[in-house]
C-alpha cells in the first residue's frame, strides 16, 4: 500500500521530537490518546503537534549522562523517564553541561531568596556565554577584570550583590580582584563556566555569603 504523501514513519517522528529508545511505548501512548493504531507504522504529519503534546505529557527525555539520569526523578514529575534521541534533546542538560550547572545555580539562589550575582573576571566570550545560560533569570553584573576599577566601584558591587564570584585563572588583574572583599566574596578556582556555577550553587546552599544584599534597587 502506497503511503499518503503527508504521512511519515512514526519512528522518524518520535526521533525528530527528541524521543529515543523503545518506540512501542510512544505508539501505545498515541493509541491511548486516540491518535493512531499501534499496528500502523506511519502517521499523518499534520498530527505532529498532538503527538508532541501527548508524548510530553507522558514521557521525560534524559540523555545517557549519569548525572542527568540521577537528577531526573524530581523534574520528571511522574512522567516515565525515556532515552533522549540526542543529548541536545535531554530535558535536564539540553546537551550542555554549562546550561545544567547554570540551572542548578539559579535554583539554589531562588531557594534562599537570592537574585543578584556579581562575576569578576573571565574573557568576553565566557562572560557572554554565562549570561546566555543564565538567560535573565538572575540579575548579574559582569565585571571586566582587565579594566581599571576603583574601591568605591567594588564596594558598590559587593553591597548590591548576594554573592560575588572572583573568577580566578581567567583574564583578571590582581589589582582588580583585591578590591573585592568581605564574606559575600567567593573565589572560583576553575576557568570553566560549569565549575563557576557549581561554586555559586555551593555558596548558596551553604549560606557561604553572609549578609546578602538588599533586593531593593
Amino acid at each position: 500500500m502506497t503511503p499518503a504523501p503527508h504521512d511519515v514513519a512514526k519512528a522518524e517522528m518520535f526521533r525528530s521530537l527528541g524521543y529515543g529508545g523503545d518506540v512501542s511505548l510512544y505508539a501505545a501512548a498515541l493509541r491511548d490518546a486516540g491518535l493512531s493504531n499501534p499496528r500502523k507504522e506511519r502517521i499523518a504529519e499534520a498530527k505532529r503537534p498532538q503527538v508532541a503534546a501527548t508524548l510530553g505529557t507522558h514521557f521525560f527525555r534524559v540523555c545517557t549522562r549519569g548525572d542527568c539520569k540521577n537528577a531526573a526523578a524530581g523534574p520528571a514529575n511522574g512522567r516515565t523517564v525515556v532515552p533522549a534521541a540526542t543529548q541536545a534533546d535531554c530535558e535536564i542538560c539540553g546537551g550542555s553541561r554549562n546550561r545544567a550547572a547554570a540551572d542548578k545555580m539559579v535554583s539554589a539562589f531562588r531557594a534562599v531568596g537570592w537574585n543578584r550575582l556579581v562575576v569578576v573576571g573571565g574573557s568576553p566570550a565566557t562572560r557572554e556565554d554565562l549570561a546566555r545560560h543564565i538567560d535573565g533569570r538572575l540579575e548579574v553584573r559582569m565585571i571586566d577584570g582587565t579594566r581599571s576599577r576603583t574601591l568605591a566601584d567594588a564596594e558598590s558591587d559587593v553591597a548590591w550583590a548576594n554573592l560575588v564570584l572572583i573568577w580566578a585563572s581567567t583574564e583578571l588583574d590582581h589589582k582588580v580582584s583585591t578590591l573585592y572583599r568581605g564574606p559575600k566574596v567567593v573565589p572560583a578556582r576553575s576557568r570553566g563556566i560549569a565549575e563557576l556555577c557549581s561554586t555559586a550553587t555551593t555558596a548558596a546552599r551553604g549560606g557561604r555569603a553572609a549578609n546578602p544584599g538588599s533586593t531593593r534597587r
